[in-house]
């Protein structure tokens, strides 16, 4: 486990002079933990600011935007051993994004910045984005039946504005039909809100399982409303170093857990 964050941290110290100075305005920034069998504590200012801080587990860090945290520590949970030293870091002001800890396709610890779309979506519609974030190769994922999003890559997504209502969805390997790695799992497509399913855990472990969060307030006049469901080739998402630069120290944030759902199958 301390190797674990110590990586993480690692790379993100090694960024954080890369960080770009943002404007003040709103943000919106959430840390998703997908990494199972990891709980920490974390200290800040000499005291513990939260405990326990688990697998499927999230912190809004929106209220801490251009904010400097001071003496971070990330320990490993229930002792005073600390794996990570921190020490003051300042987070980013601006922005609407989801940083996850997650395993590579060969099951290493890495963390992943999405930047999250926020674009209108037209009247009866609703967006559904899917992250691979697992220890597990590129799959296809299928949406009724049918393949919605194409050869999806660890680390990357794909994403469609879709009709309101329910989609069965699973995963399965590239080309196939199976096995069904995930799934199926009903999912629902709200009107006006954007729905980000992550594939987290681990193929060979058996961990494999989906994490979801939702942004709402997305909706649009009614103009037309999108029909079908074409496929998608995945879209390859990179790091933003910006915001890599705090992902180790994230986890200071004594916020409220917003509502992230667990879902297994």
């Amino acid at each position: 486990m301390r190797k674990l964050f110590s990586a993480l941290m690692v790379l993100a110290l090694a960024t954080i002079a890369m960080a770009s100075p943002a404007s003040a305005q709103d943000a919106r920034i959430h840390l998703l933990h997908g990494i199972p069998d990891t709980d920490v504590d974390v200290e800040a200012g000499g005291a513990n600011v939260f405990e326990g801080f688990s697998f499927g587990d999230t912190q809004d860090l929106s209220g801490f935007a251009g904010a400097t945290l001071e003496g971070v520590k990330v320990k490993l949970a229930g002792t005073d051993t600390v794996a990570i030293d921190a020490g003051d870091v300042a987070l980013p002001s601006s922005g609407n994004f989801t940083i996850v800890a997650h395993l590579d396709a060969s099951g290493t610890p890495a963390i992943a910045v999405f930047q999250n779309d926020t674009s209108s979506i037209a009247a009866g519609s609703g967006r559904l984005t899917v992250r691979h974030a697992a220890a597990a190769p590129a799959v296809d994922v299928l949406a009724n039946g049918d393949v919605a999003f194409a050869n999806v890559p660890n680390g990357a997504g794909g994403g469609a504005d879709l009709p309101a209502g329910t989609i069965s969805a699973s995963v399965v390997p590239t080309g196939e039909t199976a096995p069904v790695v995930i799934g199926p799992a009903d999912l629902p497509i709200t009107e006006g809100a954007s729905l980000i399913v992550y594939a987290v855990g681990s193929l060979d472990a058996g961990s494999l399982t989906v994490l979801t969060e939702s942004i709402s307030g997305l909706g649009s006049a009614p103009s037309a409303v999108n029909t079908g469901n074409s496929p998608v080739e995945a879209a390859q998402t990179g790091l933003n170093f910006g915001l890599v630069a705090f992902v180790g120290i994230a986890l200071a944030a004594a916020v409220a857990v917003p509502a992230v759902a667990r879902t297994r199958d």
